[in-house]
């Protein structure tokens, strides 16, 4: 049975708030349309400051749930703050560190952002990337796992692979793991192929039920078992409007990462703790 050993992160993001009461009395700009959107104590929470939020934490706009998760980092942040501040901590080394920090990330995400922005695609290259990535449309799949998660401490692959690569499940690994007083958990996940890295997207389209994938980590590792396999094609229609988004996201990885490197060589740059410099490349120090 086929095991893919990577290193990668895929995350998901659900929020879910209370519903509130909606002031009738809303302050209207000259144009008459409302742009104060709530009101905390005296600050006034525009609709500026709700899409600000809802593109910090990576919210689909438009989404009423995203407006209210937005809407409620809003006035949870405020809230701490204004406690913080009548804490008299604004004033405390630690905290004008961590608000130097903040004011010099934001600024530098800010520059990132805008220097970054790669060209609009042609329709050829939209064309070209549908054709070059079957995996992301045409040949799109879902997948159902089954997640074990240990220590990686825990995880010898001679002793252990052998308990689930040919198993349809994580019966055998975890009568083990019970015996050897090794703790760990088994969760239910599903992810579309487009979750994964293209090195392992690939290989992963040649993986079935019972295959495995690996993601050892420094602390923990999970063994993702698939379950089951779905088709899920991207619509013809929609396949445009996807391969944009993939390229653009691509090309602005690609721009950052450029121009941070050349920022680097532009500058004057010397390490004093070894640990804290870049690792040893090929024997050389980078």
């Amino acid at each position: 049975m086929r095991r893919l050993y990577g290193a990668f992160a895929v995350a998901a993001l659900a929020a879910a708030t209370p519903s509130v009461g909606v002031a009738k009395d809303r302050p209207q700009a000259a144009s008459g349309k409302t742009q104060v959107v709530a009101k905390l104590n005296t600050r006034e929470i525009t609709i500026t400051d709700l899409r600000s939020e809802m593109a910090r934490l990576g919210l689909a706009p438009g989404d009423p749930a995203a407006e209210r998760a937005a809407m409620e980092s809003i006035i949870n942040r405020a809230l701490l703050a204004d406690a913080a501040r009548e804490a008299n901590l604004h004033r405390q080394p630690t905290a004008l560190r961590h608000m130097a920090t903040a004011r010099e990330q934001a600024l530098a995400d800010l520059y990132l952002a805008s220097a970054s922005q790669p060209p609009e695609p042609t329709r050829t290259e939209i064309e070209d990337f549908v054709a070059d990535n079957p995996e992301l449309f045409s040949r799109r799949r879902m997948y159902t796992f089954s997640v074990l998660t240990l220590s990686t401490d825990a995880f010898d692959a001679e002793d252990r692979a052998p308990l689930f690569d040919e198993s349809k499940d994580f019966t055998d690994l975890k009568s083990a793991l019970d015996e050897a007083g090794v703790e760990y958990s088994v969760t239910p996940a599903v992810q579309p192929s487009d979750a994964f890295p293209p090195a392992i997207r690939k290989q992963l389209g040649e993986y079935g039920p019972r295959d495995n994938i690996v993601i050892r980590g420094d602390k923990t590792t999970q063994i993702m078992k698939i379950a089951s396999v779905k088709g899920a094609a991207v619509k013809s229609a929609d396949a445009p409007i996807v391969a944009r988004r993939l390229i653009m996201a691509e090309g602005a990885q690609r721009r950052a990462a450029n121009l941070l490197e050349r920022l680097k060589k532009e500058s004057s740059l010397a390490y004093y703790r070894r640990s804290a410099a870049p690792a040893r490349v090929d024997g050389q120090d980078r």
